[in-house]
């Protein structure tokens, strides 16, 4: 058979993401059958699908944001009660709390001079010290893993276009991380599991899975939908949340 350098630059430039370099044969296996290249990437098994390690189903990613957000709440709680008790004891010795800071202020000065290295205000070369970094969160760690899942999946495809097709899908039906913590949280886990075992499957299982989803449900506020007769929709005075069916029937 004729090799085809136009038709291998069409299947890995327009169908997949490129060659992913010279040390690999991707041009030489797609320029030797182009269609048949792309074609044989479509008939491997689970193709699409996404099981790199660490990550992690949608319910155990909810119960590792609620863990997260408790221990927040208590970190600020503590603190909070700190600072009260601190505070109670200082009021009835604003002399001595005075006097203490002074001597500390001082022995800061003195110690600074002793050492040479009392700075000049004014001085240009003055900076301030620069505060450490804060170590990521739970949420911050997960979001950065499914990301980088995401890449180089995308980028080791021998022909990417399975992943092309997850792309577009992903952004059809796209969530946003900026909902907060639960959706930051469950962005990857979304496309894992509702859009990758659909992508070379049926649109309606695809679509069913999607709605489903709680990323997507969280996303579209459909959690906060009450029927307007229930009691609970009484007391609230909440009735139903269209969002969900509004995109449902745009499709």
């Amino acid at each position: 058979m004729a090799r085809d350098p136009q038709g291998a630059l069409v299947a890995l430039n327009r169908f997949g993401f490129g060659a992913r370099g010279a040390a690999a044969s991707d041009f030489s296996s797609a320029a030797s059958d182009p269609r048949g290249f792309v074609k044989a990437e479509l008939g491997r098994p689970n193709a699409a699908l996404l099981d790199a390690p660490g990550l992690q189903p949608t319910p155990v990613l909810a119960q590792a944001v609620f863990d997260y957000q408790k221990d927040v709440k208590q970190q600020r709680e503590n603190a909070a009660r700190t600072a009260e008790a601190m505070a109670s004891s200082s009021a009835g010795k604003p002399s001595e709390a005075k006097a203490a800071a002074g001597e500390m202020q001082g022995a800061s000065k003195a110690d600074m001079m002793s050492n040479g290295a009392m700075p000049d205000a004014m001085s240009p070369k003055a900076a301030p010290p620069k505060e450490p970094a804060k170590p990521l969160n739970i949420i911050q760690k997960t979001f950065r893993a499914e990301a980088l899942a995401r890449l180089q999946r995308a980028t080791m495809a021998e022909c990417g276009f399975v992943e092309r097709l997850v792309t577009f899908w992903s952004n059809h039906f796209c969530t946003s991380a900026n909902k907060g913590e639960l959706a930051r949280m469950w962005a990857g886990a979304f496309e894992r599991e509702a859009i990758r075992p659909h992508v070379l499957g049926n649109f309606g299982e695809m679509l069913r899975a999607v709605e489903q989803h709680p990323a997507m449900i969280f996303f579209l506020d459909n959690q906060q939908s009450i029927g307007p007769d229930s009691r609970a929709g009484q007391n609230r005075k909440k009735g139903l949340n269209e969002n969900l069916a509004r995109e449902i029937m745009e499709l």
